[in-house]
């Protein structure tokens, strides 16, 4: 049995809920701030404008201890390196701003670049003088440190005298460059030994498991699971993919149970897919994936279910699920009722002429104006003199005259020139000039062979079925091929809504009619006969000729 289509979480396809439960069993979906919705490129844009605003943050942080970057062990300078790259890709992957993060990168792995005063020093050389101060046996460190104070200030010559131990050892010390090179020295021995760490605007030391996770929370809000401590956008990419084969597996069941989804579910679908393409997902879901799914057209279930029963009870072949879904198998069926109708094989069937034209004389004619209007008239077959139509224009004062024109022919009696007389600019409503001044199609049975299609039992009721389901259907890309059904209204409603009863009823009345005016006489009389005598008729007795297909308009 076909139902709406849900997911494997149990939400149906494509709803609020749907999408909260399979968004927030991915981390992305703590990353979003509505889970129940799919804005997937807008979250990540969000995600990378913080990742980028952390970049900038852990600059200032570096530019803030240039001078000392060094006194920064290895380890952390590596991790916080990754962390920074990490973060670049993120950016990249949204599109968003990224500016310091090579450079970042480059002070962290004491690029010579980057760091100010040491374009052109050589850092293994420093650290080795550094390795013999802090072996030297000939003077203590803080005279060590004294020496080369004044070495840099002045000279070596002016800071060691004549004291040939403190020229050996700060020559040895400068491995025979300048004092600048002397200046990095002092300031890395000094900075490699401060007691106070460096910290970030953030309070936690620089490059310290705190000071990292304190920048994962405030990007990705969360701790991530340490696969992913390393490669954010990796997590993220992985994230929004599980969220395509979710979707994807719950398309792929639901088309094999045969089940639906309603238009607005296919448009959320359309745009859950388009979000995750933007993000540079590849989802494998196809429109025509989801436009298979989307073969359900809305409607009431109830009435649904009764216009399937009726076609059961009619016994068009195979026979439907009673589901109260309108599906391709209900619209093939109903698509057989009414070519069956169109033949008039059903027994409960019969055919009808409310003019008689035969016996009558009268028919209907088409007549086009001037400014190429249509307006339909009863005419004498013999003569094609007009008797009676519908007309409009101003009228004594009424700028919108709604009337009848009725003429009669000029051999009638006197007193049915009277009658016609005064029948003639008789007003009518606008609702009766609409219908009545294009009667040919508003019913045209009036001119197919004269012939009006009779219903009753359960094809009578499958076809009001028909009629009321046509207005609750929404299908308005014609997504199951539904051709346009026309319908015409009850009693009253139209020229063939009135035509009811068997032949004998119509005939009857339709001599009548002509006898007392030829034309709308005609055409009352044979409704008002077919009425009388339908009532007897043997048609199950009870609400027979209801409804009247309008056999002229099935098109494609």
């Amino acid at each position: 049995m076909s139902k709406e289509a849900t997911g494997e979480n149990g939400a149906v396809l494509g709803s609020s809920d749907y999408w909260n439960r399979v968004n927030r069993a991915t981390f992305f979906g703590t990353l979003m701030q509505r889970p129940s919705e799919t804005n997937y490129h807008e979250t990540l844009q969000e995600v990378g404008n913080r990742a980028g605003a952390a970049v900038e943050e852990i600059y200032d942080d570096l530019q803030e201890h240039i001078n000392v970057i060094r006194n920064i062990s290895s380890d952390r300078r590596s991790a916080l390196a990754k962390q920074v790259q990490s973060l670049y890709d993120v950016c990249r992957i949204s599109g968003s701003f990224c500016s310091h993060s090579s450079d970042c990168i480059g002070i962290l792995n004491l690029s010579s670049f980057y760091l100010p005063g040491s374009s052109l020093r050589d850092d293994r050389a420093v650290q080795t003088a550094i390795q013999k101060i802090k072996n030297c046996s000939d003077f203590f460190a803080s005279e060590c440190l004294d020496l080369l104070q004044k070495a840099v200030d002045w000279s070596i010559s002016f800071a060691a005298g004549s004291d040939a131990r403190k020229t050996a050892f700060l020559q040895d010390i400068s491995q025979g460059k300048d004092k600048e090179f002397l200046r990095d020295v002092l300031n890395t021995y000094r900075s490699n030994n401060e007691s106070a760490d460096l910290r970030g605007r953030c309070g936690y030391s620089i490059g310290s498991r705190e000071y990292l996770n304190y920048v994962e929370r405030k990007v990705l809000l969360q701790d991530l699971p340490a696969i992913y401590s390393d490669d954010y956008d990796g997590g993220i990419k992985d994230s929004l993919e599980d969220i395509a084969r979710q979707l994807q597996r719950d398309l792929s069941q639901n088309e094999r149970e045969n089940n639906y989804i309603t238009d607005d579910t296919a448009r959320n679908l359309r745009a859950a897919v388009s979000e995750l393409e933007h993000c540079g997902i590849s989802t494998g879901i196809s429109d025509s994936m989801i436009e298979r799914l989307a073969w359900f057209v809305g409607g009431d279930a109830a009435k649904i279910r009764q216009l399937q029963q009726r076609f059961n009870e009619l016994n068009l072949g195979g026979r439907l699920l009673e589901d109260g879904v309108y599906g391709k198998k209900t619209d093939g069926a109903r698509e057989s009722f009414l070519d069956e109708l169109a033949r008039g094989t059903f027994p409960t069937l019969a055919w009808l002429d409310p003019l008689q034209s035969s016996w009558t004389g009268i028919r209907a004619a088409t007549k086009i104006t001037r400014d190429g209007r249509n307006f339909s008239r009863l005419v004498s077959s013999e003569s094609n003199m007009p008797l009676f139509r519908a007309d409009l224009h101003p009228y004594k004062g009424n700028t919108s005259y709604y009337h009848i024109n009725v003429d009669a022919l000029p051999d009638a009696s006197a007193w049915q020139k009277r009658l016609a007389s005064k029948l003639d600019h008789t007003e009518i409503s606008k609702e009766a000039y609409d219908i009545l001044k294009d009667f040919q199609h508003s019913a045209k049975v009036v001119r197919i062979a004269g012939r009006v299609l009779l219903v009753a039992g359960a094809a009578l009721d499958a076809l009001e079925l028909c009629n009321v389901i046509d207005g609750d259907l929404h299908d308005a890309d014609q997504k199951i091929g539904k051709k346009t059904y026309s319908t015409a209204a009850s009693i009253g409603g139209s020229w063939a809504g009135g035509a009811l009863g068997a032949k004998g009823g119509a005939l009857a009345g339709a001599a009548i009619g002509t006898a007392i005016l030829p034309g709308l006489g005609t055409a009352v009389g044979g409704i008002a006969g077919g009425l009388i005598l339908g009532f007897a008729g043997s048609y199950a007795g009870s609400s027979l000729g209801k409804w009247v297909i309008d056999i002229t308009d099935v098109g494609e």
